[in-house]
């Protein structure tokens, strides 16, 4: 667009300077008719011609500028388009990102709205289970529950490692047989016994203190010691109860299960001498983690004792092998003495024969037939070979006992 410009600019100068000379020669036409008049006409044609080149030169001065700035603009343009590619690039890489965002932001606010869902439902639910603890039974139901679950973790089986609700000689307060929720059967006939206690009511209403000013963490203070005397008031029934008595040369230790960790750590926050006490008394407090790790060592005595009682089974069954080895070579020597004695009796037999018979035999010298001769056994094939080996021995009482079956 600049260079069309100083072409106009040029063809205007070019203009301008051919009507200066068609002027000029129009005057030299002129002056043939009047000289006076001419020169006064030559000379404003000079001036006007002189007016006219020095307007060129300016005009001409002007479009060479035009033109250098025209080449000037054009060598910034050519060097500005590798950016201005890049700003094009950038621009469109700016409008994907935007993109891309606005797409995560409505993901985000699926999301968000998922999350608020399943916030408010799970909200829901905690209050319905919240309400369902509030209940004695369904307290009771959640410890059984639990407690099964662990027994299970641990690898024991019912009726195998535990059995639940078997009932005791103890009489409880209702007149009928006590019945913890848990036996575990203990090598060597033992066994242990493990109820589950939930005492909840307390702690759930200092869960619902939510100040931290100084009335409120009282009141919080309050309900911790109210849930900790209500720990120590099972341990002490537990302790009535005295299941180990059931069950004579077992460890003198019942298990009181709490289905929580928080049930039995914030009982020890508010009193300390809770478990020192619990456990002179005969009664173990657990939480979840610590029951396990108690059915897991169990489960190992169960698997040391077994190993200890198959080790003892191949002691008898070595010792019984060795009597009945006893018990065959016994035999086998009564046989070598008596294919010894058979063998005297064989060679005594020979003797006799070639002694006596075939003496008398030979006298009968008429009879031409050949009279064979008993070959007598050597003393190297007749020896029997005697046991060497002083493992194998006879043993009395055994010997007669064995050969006896």
């Amino acid at each position: 667009m600049n260079i069309s410009v100083s072409v106009f600019v040029f063809a205007l100068v070019l203009c301008l300077v051919l009507g200066g000379l068609l002027g000029y020669f129009f005057a030299q036409s002129r002056a043939l008719r009047s000289p006076a008049r001419n020169a006064q006409e030559l000379a404003a044609v000079q001036s006007t011609a002189a007016a006219a080149t020095a307007r060129a030169e300016r005009l001409t001065e002007e479009n060479n500028s035009l033109i250098d700035r025209a080449k000037s603009d054009q060598d910034i343009l050519r060097a500005l388009a590798p950016l201005a590619q890049q700003l094009d690039s950038m621009n469109r890489r700016v409008q994907g990102m935007q993109e891309t965002q606005a797409a995560q932001r409505s993901q985000l606010h699926e999301q968000l709205d998922s999350a608020a869902i399943t916030q408010r439902e799970l909200a829901k639910e905690t209050h319905s289970l919240r309400t369902a603890l509030t209940s004695n039974s369904a307290r009771g139901t959640w410890g059984e529950v639990e407690l099964r679950r662990i027994v299970e973790a641990a690898g024991m089986l019912p009726h195998v490692d535990f059995s639940e609700q078997q009932a005791t000689s103890q009489v409880s307060t209702a007149g009928s047989a006590s019945r913890p929720d848990v036996t575990v059967h203990l090598p060597g006939g033992f066994h242990l016994a493990i109820d589950a206690k939930v005492p909840l009511s307390a702690l759930l209403r200092a869960q619902d203190i939510t100040g931290e000013d100084s009335a409120a963490r009282a009141a919080r203070d309050g309900l911790l010691k109210e849930h900790a005397k209500a720990v120590r008031s099972h341990i002490n029934e537990l302790a009535k109860r005295n299941y180990p008595a059931d069950f004579p040369g077992s460890p003198y230790l019942t298990v009181m299960f709490m289905p929580a960790e928080s049930l039995l750590s914030e009982a020890l926050k508010a009193d300390p001498a809770l478990l020192e006490d619990a456990l002179a008394a005969g009664i173990a407090p657990t939480s979840p983690s610590s029951l396990l790790a108690l059915l897991r060592s169990v489960a190992t005595v169960w698997s040391s004792a077994k190993v200890t009682e198959e080790a003892q089974e191949i002691m008898m069954l070595g010792r019984t092998l060795v009597s009945r080895l006893n018990t065959v070579a016994g035999h086998l020597d009564s046989l070598g003495t008596s294919l010894q004695r058979s063998v005297a009796a064989y060679n005594k037999t020979v003797a006799s024969i070639e002694s006596r018979l075939l003496v008398t035999a030979r006298s009968f010298e008429s009879i031409d037939a050949p009279l064979a001769t008993p070959q007598e056994l050597s003393s190297e094939k007749a020896q029997v070979r005697q046991f060497t080996a002083g493992g194998l021995a006879v043993g009395g009482s055994s010997e007669s006992a064995d050969r006896s079956e």
